[in-house]
C-alpha cells in the first residue's frame, strides 16, 4: 500500500526516504525524486542522523554518495545548479559536469534543462519551490529553484520559454510538478514584499490572517505557468515549514541543511 505525504508518494528505498510525484511517475523513462532528511537507523551506516544535500556542506560528498548508492545513480553523471535566487536558466550537457563531480562549473544558475540521456539535474531547497518540467514528446526535462525572489522574477516562465524557444517544446505538452516548499499558511511577509506580490500577481496571492500578511507562492506560480500555456500542473501541497520531520525549512529552523530534487531522462 502506497504511503503519501501531501500529494506525493513517500517511498522507503533501503532505509532512505524519498518523495515522488504521481504526475511524473507516469513516464517510465523519467527518473525523479525529492530527497528527505529521514534515514532509518538500521540503514544509517555512516551515522549521519539525517541526510543533508547542501553542496556547501563539508560532508556533502559522503551524504550524496550514500544516497547515490542507495538509488543507483552515478555521481559522475550529475550537474549541480549554483543558486543565487536569479531567473537564469541554462540548457546543460555532460560538458557541464564538474571535475570532481561536486565542483560546480555553472555560476549564478537557478534553472537547468537537458535532453541528454542518463544525465541528472540536481538542485537543493529548504522552503523555496522546486519546479520540475518534463516534455514527453521532445524528451526534455528542466528544473528551476523558485524562491520568493525567483517567483517574482518568474523563473518558471523562463524555464518554459527556454524549453520552447531552444528545444521546440510546446507548453501544452509540458508536465510540471511543484515540490515541497513553504505554503501559504506559513509564508508570513512584511508589507513591502506583500505589495510587490500584489502588484505582480493580484490580490489572490495575498492572505490576511490575524492581522498578519501571508503570500501564497503556490498560487503565484500557478498564475505564472498558466500565463505561458502550461496545462498539466501538480502541486505537492507539502508545506516544508509544517513538515520538518521529513524536510528542511530555513524559515522555521534557520538551517544550512538542504533537501534535493534530482531528475534525469533514462535510456
Amino acid at each position: 500500500m502506497k504511503k503519501y505525504l501531501g500529494n506525493y508518494i513517500l517511498e522507503d528505498w533501503n532505509g532512505v526516504y524519498i518523495l515522488k510525484s504521481p504526475l511524473m511517475s507516469q513516464f517510465p523513462e523519467l527518473k525523479h525524486f525529492f530527497t528527505t532528511r529521514k534515514i532509518d537507523k538500521y540503514a544509517d551506516s555512516e551515522n549521519f542522523g539525517e541526510l543533508n544535500m547542501s553542496v556547501s556542506s563539508e560532508d556533502f560528498t559522503r551524504h550524496f554518495e550514500f544516497l547515490a548508492k542507495k538509488l543507483n545513480i552515478s555521481t559522475n553523471r550529475c550537474v549541480f545548479s549554483h543558486q543565487v535566487h536569479s531567473k537564469n536558466v541554462k540548457i546543460v550537457t555532460s560538458n557541464d559536469i564538474g571535475e570532481p563531480y561536486w565542483n560546480r562549473k555553472l555560476k549564478d544558475i537557478d534553472g537547468l534543462i537537458t535532453t541528454e540521456r542518463n544525465l541528472y539535474l540536481v538542485t537543493s531547497y529548504a522552503d523555496c519551490m522546486p519546479v520540475v518540467a518534463y516534455d514527453p514528446v521532445r524528451k526534455a526535462v528542466g528544473v528551476a529553484h523558485s524562491g520568493w525572489r525567483g517567483t517574482l522574477q518568474e523563473i518558471a516562465k523562463e524555464l518554459i520559454l527556454k524549453m520552447n524557444s531552444e528545444l521546440g517544446c510546446r507548453p501544452e505538452d509540458i508536465f510540471v510538478t511543484v515540490g515541497p516548499s513553504i505554503g501559504p499558511d506559513s509564508f508570513e511577509v512584511g508589507p513591502e514584499v506583500a505589495t510587490e506580490f500584489f502588484m505582480k500577481f493580484g490580490k489572490e496571492v495575498i492572505i490576511e490572517k490575524n492581522d498578519k500578511l501571508h503570500v501564497d507562492l503556490w498560487k503565484a506560480l500557478e498564475i505564472t505557468l498558466s500565463s505561458v500555456g502550461v496545462k498539466h500542473v501538480e502541486f505537492s501541497n507539502i508545506d516544508t515549514f509544517k513538515h520538518t520531520e521529513y524536510l528542511y525549512s530555513y524559515r522555521k529552523e534557520k538551517t544550512k541543511k538542504r533537501f534535493a530534487a534530482v531528475v534525469g531522462i533514462m535510456e
